[in-house]
């Protein structure tokens, strides 16, 4: 499940419940992981990532909320369709970027999949790399949020400001539309 959040309060009075949030969700059965971050291109939006063992889990843990997320919130439902986790953790992670796709109705979904392997791959050989998610919407089969996650922000934007990085991207824009933005972890504290 993916949660996006906008606000106009100022950070330092909307980060706190965000997170909040998102520790009540951590005790609850079924719940596997999950990152919460700020897009650092767009001042006041904000993503939160979950992942759980199961639907029924989710939608129980929904059911047994005691309070509602700080702010109104896009949410979508999502299933993975591919992961490389070589180094940690998103919630490891110093920087995250994220990548919405919405791929043509007359494109192959496997296609643009394959796209965004080759995509992760160009990340693979620099040692700051963390690893990558790949999900697909559950209400519209071409619809993708893409996570790649990052130790050294420094390593992130070398690689994406490289020709290889550049040339896959032109690759899934063949296929897609596609959103990048890049993301700065958020951690209590």
């Amino acid at each position: 499940m993916i949660g996006r959040f906008t606000t106009t309060a100022p950070p330092g009075e909307f980060e706190p419940g965000l997170l909040a949030h998102a520790r009540r969700r951590e005790s609850r059965r079924g719940f596997v992981s999950q990152v919460t971050a700020a897009l650092t291109g767009r001042p006041g939006a904000y993503v939160h990532v979950e992942q759980w063992t199961g639907l029924d889990r989710l939608l129980r843990a929904g059911r047994e909320e005691p309070a509602a997320p700080p702010a109104p919130a896009e949410t979508e439902l999502l299933v993975t369709v591919g992961r490389m986790a070589p180094n940690g953790t998103p919630a490891d992670a110093a920087r995250l970027v994220l990548l919405r796709a919405a791929v043509a109705p007359t494109a192959d979904p496997d296609r643009f999949e394959l796209d965004f392997g080759s995509l992760v791959g160009t990340c693979v050989a620099e040692e700051a790399f963390g690893g990558s998610l790949l999900l697909r919407s559950v209400a519209d089969p071409y619809a993708y949020t893409g996570l790649l996650w990052w130790h050294d922000p420094a390593a992130d934007e070398r690689v994406r400001a490289g020709a290889p990085w550049r040339t896959r991207l032109d690759g899934l824009a063949g296929t897609a539309r596609v959103a990048v933005d890049p993301a700065r972890p958020l951690t209590a504290g």
